[in-house]
């Protein structure tokens, strides 16, 4: 691949590119070019400006957001132990850019959220026990809060609950993010049959199991393994 791109947005580490073949978001440690910037994007040798690429539209999502909440969904997951996280991260930032368009996001929405993903992966012995003296009212608090943002968040949604679940409504698309598996998933439904196909980054254990649940719920339920990208150079 070597292509020509403008950077139509910048912001921290990360970078909006367009070019004739969609758009692009990449992340570097180094200082990111200035918006209006022509750059040249390739995936061999070696350039002044090495980048990875987090997604691209429409290859890896229907759109992008601002890269303004890619910076602010970064850091809300944080030390957060996820597969496929950058993917996680995108996702995390085209729900809060959805929501900013109804409400602004705070400080006080994104210090709620932070504490409803770090409630995730605490789930080892001694936080269950801590979590046993947490409140009824604290617990339900949050759940209120989840779902206010959820009604908020218009065509996009996000449950988080064993995993992090990233709903796109439009689409009847939605991907689950675990700590050590993503599942990308596709639902179709119509008057006369329903089905769900399951794209897994690696197959589960279990998979026999889960296939059986889903076809309480399903005409046709598929399982499948999903192949993982690269990034490129910039």
């Amino acid at each position: 691949m070597k292509i020509f791109g403008l950077v139509v947005e910048s912001y921290g580490k990360y970078v909006k590119v367009k070019t004739s073949d969609g758009e692009y978001i990449i992340k570097s440690g180094k200082k990111a070019p200035k918006e209006g910037a022509k750059i040249e994007l390739k995936d061999f040798g070696v350039g002044d400006y090495v980048a990875k690429v987090l997604a691209k539209k429409p290859y890896n999502f229907r759109e992008l957001p601002s890269v303004r909440f890619v910076q602010v969904a970064e850091e809300l997951v944080e030390g957060l132990d996820f597969s496929s996280k950058e993917r996680l991260i995108v996702a995390i930032a085209l729900f809060l850019e959805e929501i900013s368009k109804r409400r602004e996001i705070d400080r006080s929405i994104l210090q709620r959220l932070k504490r409803a993903l770090r409630k995730l992966q605490t789930a080892d012995a001694a936080q269950q026990s801590m979590e046993k003296k947490e409140s009824d009212s604290d617990r339900q608090e949050l759940e209120n809060f989840l779902n206010y943002l959820n009604i908020l968040s218009g065509k996009y949604g996000l449950i988080i609950n064993e995993g992090i679940v990233f709903l796109d409504r439009e689409t009847g698309t939605f991907e689950v993010f675990l700590k050590d598996n993503r599942i990308y998933g596709v639902t179709r439904q119509n008057s006369l049959s329903s089905s769900v196909t399951l794209y897994f980054e690696k197959i589960p254990e279990n998979v026999t199991e889960l296939e059986k649940r889903l076809r309480n719920n399903f005409n046709v339920v598929s399982i499948k393994l999903e192949a993982m990208r690269d990034g490129t150079y910039v």
